[in-house]
């Protein structure tokens, strides 16, 4: 397993998104198109129908706003100091630490008795609480949003 690998490449596209999102001004709308290019500028294979569900989703679960229209795009749901990575694991990762990873039921049968669900429900709850503490807005502060720049090909000079 590769670091980062605990994850979903859906949970990857939507914290970076909204680090993206968070970097712009109060008011300043991000487009799908623009982000699709800052993203490709980190992963050049990149996709952006796979970010254009990833953004819907994040918008359904009220950490992206939607603005419709010709000039409409998308923003913060709240701010970015209120939106922490551990929202973002609840809604595209479906977390839920009261749920037994034995049973197959919607309830697990012993739930409560077993000495061991109760163990990583701790170390899970524990985890969720660790990615309390990282914010939109501190993720926003660390990354680069400006592309780098394409490196022109030098033109060469026509032989006579």
């Amino acid at each position: 397993m590769a670091v980062g690998q605990i994850f979903s490449q859906r949970f990857s596209y939507g914290l970076h998104a909204l680090a993206y999102v968070a970097t712009k001004p109060a008011g300043e709308l991000t487009t799908l198109p623009e982000l699709a290019e800052w993203m490709r500028s980190i992963w050049p294979s990149a996709s952006e129908a796979y970010l254009s569900n990833v953004v819907q989703r994040l918008a359904r679960g009220r950490l992206l706003r939607s603005h419709r229209g010709i000039a409409g795009g998308y923003s913060l749901a709240r701010a970015a100091s209120k939106i922490t990575i551990r929202d973002v694991v609840e809604l595209l990762e479906g977390i839920d630490i009261n749920r037994c990873g034995l049973s197959l039921e919607d309830e697990c049968p012993v739930m409560g008795r077993c000495s061991i669900q109760r163990r990583i429900a701790q170390l899970e709850e524990g985890f969720l609480k660790s990615l309390e503490r990282v914010t939109m807005a501190q993720l926003a502060k660390e990354i680069v949003t400006t592309p780098p720049k394409k490196k022109r090909a030098r033109k060469k000079a026509k032989s006579s």
